[in-house]
């Protein structure tokens, strides 16, 4: 006859079980974040830039400071914040935590970010873009991601640019613990580290519209600077004059008879 204390053992084991488990449970990172860095740590460390990039960013601002106003190509005609700018977002942030996947939405980017949760490796041809290729896998209670296949065209993150994060829940905080390797700009691997606070109350019921409109003299202001840095361009100042100043005709509709 089984004694019913040779059974305490294993009973006395399940809360601890079910606790351990619990504490390597992936989170529910879904919901509405803003990002909320620590006192003291609202702006990250400058990454070391290589020489080539140094030179590049200094004529950036000198030709800034020459017209008086802090402009670049991103903004002025409109484009992605791509990464690893869209996660840092000065709104709000959406991750959309599904079977698969990971979606993360901003209020300041239109072009959503996947993160596949099912794909091992990345793909062996892919078309390259502003927020890369994004594979991931919990270990844990954390997300590993690991992104490539940039298409070169955001500031300082070139087409050999590889960005590894780690995102965890830390109290009532997500963390994301970002590193950003690229050789063409940075002399080693760049580390920063997000804070997002899980919004609460109106805020945390939708992403809001952002429409970011190119304004024409912005647009011609900046390839005249860029002119005259001696940069090449394939701006078509005369297609782009008759674009804002005559945009297409709307065909009218046709009224049934």
């Amino acid at each position: 006859m089984r004694s019913r204390f040779s059974i305490l053992p294993a009973i006395l084991a399940v809360p601890l079980l079910a606790a351990a488990a619990a504490a390597h449970a992936e989170p529910d990172i879904t919901g509405m974040w803003a990002l909320s860095q620590p006192e003291g740590q609202v702006r990250q460390p400058q990454p070391k830039f290589t020489p080539e990039a140094r030179a590049r960013n200094a004529e950036d601002q000198k030709i800034a400071a020459a017209n008086h106003r802090l402009i670049g190509e991103a903004h002025t005609k409109c484009w992605p914040a791509g990464m690893p700018g869209l996660m840092q977002p000065p709104f709000g942030i959406e991750f959309l935590q599904t079977r698969g996947r990971i979606t993360i939405l901003s209020e300041v980017s239109n072009t959503p970010r996947t993160i596949y949760l099912d794909e091992k490796t990345h793909p062996d041809s892919f078309i390259p873009g502003w927020n890369g290729h994004s594979i991931g896998h919990w270990q844990g209670n954390t997300l590993l991601v690991d992104t490539i296949g940039f298409n070169g065209r955001n500031h300082n993150v070139s087409d050999k640019a590889h960005i590894t994060e780690k995102l965890f829940m830390e109290g009532e905080y997500l963390i994301d613990e970002l590193t950003q390797d690229d050789p063409v700009n940075f002399v080693e691997p760049h580390k920063v580290r997000y804070r997002y606070k899980r919004a609460v109350g109106q805020e945390a019921n939708e992403v809001m519209e952002y429409v970011c409109e190119v304004d024409p003299a912005n647009l011609f202001a900046f390839e005249a600077e860029q002119k005259a840095a001696g940069r090449p361009s394939e701006f078509d100042q005369a297609w782009a004059a008759s674009a804002f100043s005559n945009p297409a005709p709307v065909a009218e509709a046709k009224t049934a008879k």
